[in-house]
């Protein structure tokens, strides 16, 4: 239950830079080779909130703090409107531990991390806006490979012993995805990607 909300949905800014070799201006779909970066924002909105696990007077507050992703990306193009993009991705999720006793006075924290790489595939429609902007909308899903579950021990004033451990669902799963942003095409630079993923 603890792993579900761990790798519940984040919400995240999305920069990419694709087509590092230049391209022309043609109607004739294109093909991208591209590298991207993702800082994973924790606003808050649909998975990535704090969560309580009580026992008794002892309580933990789990909460996600800021992470990151990266990795390349290959876009293939099936009309000038029309994509599919996959690529593989190095993701690294950061949390903030809380743990509390109250009647003991202890309270104390740590952070913990879970590293995952996502291979996903996205079907990418496009919307004109001029002849170097465009607005893309893509839906897919990923797989996602965990190498390893979370585990973190700490010992406050030298008389207790905190020990979290969040053990992964499974060396595999799927994720779905969702990406919406605006990109400027260049003849010399490539394309520029702004967006936000979910």
């Amino acid at each position: 239950m603890i792993l579900k909300h761990f790798f519940a949905i984040s919400i995240t800014l999305t920069l990419s830079i694709t087509n590092l070799t230049a391209q022309s201006f043609q109607t004739k779909p294109e093909n991208y080779f591209g590298l991207h970066v993702k800082p994973l924002i924790p606003l808050g909105l649909v998975g990535d909130k704090s969560f309580v696990i009580k026992s008794d007077n002892f309580k933990t507050t789990i909460s996600p703090l800021f992470g990151y992703s990266y990795g390349a990306l290959v876009r293939i193009g099936l009309s000038e409107l029309l994509a599919i993009e996959t690529g593989i991705n190095y993701t690294k999720r950061n949390y903030k531990s809380s743990y509390s006793l109250p009647d003991s006075n202890i309270y104390t924290h740590d952070e913990v991390s879970y590293v995952s790489f996502d291979m996903p595939i996205n079907f990418l429609v496009y919307i004109k806006m001029s002849k170097k902007i465009f607005m893309n909308v893509g839906v897919g899903a990923s797989l996602n490979y965990n190498p390893s579950s979370i585990f973190s021990g700490i010992n406050p004033e030298g008389e207790h012993l905190f020990l979290f451990k969040g053990q992964r669902s499974s060396l595999f799963n799927f994720n779905t995805n969702a990406d919406i942003g605006v990109e400027y095409r260049t003849q010399d630079f490539g394309t520029l990607y702004l967006g936000m993923s979910g």
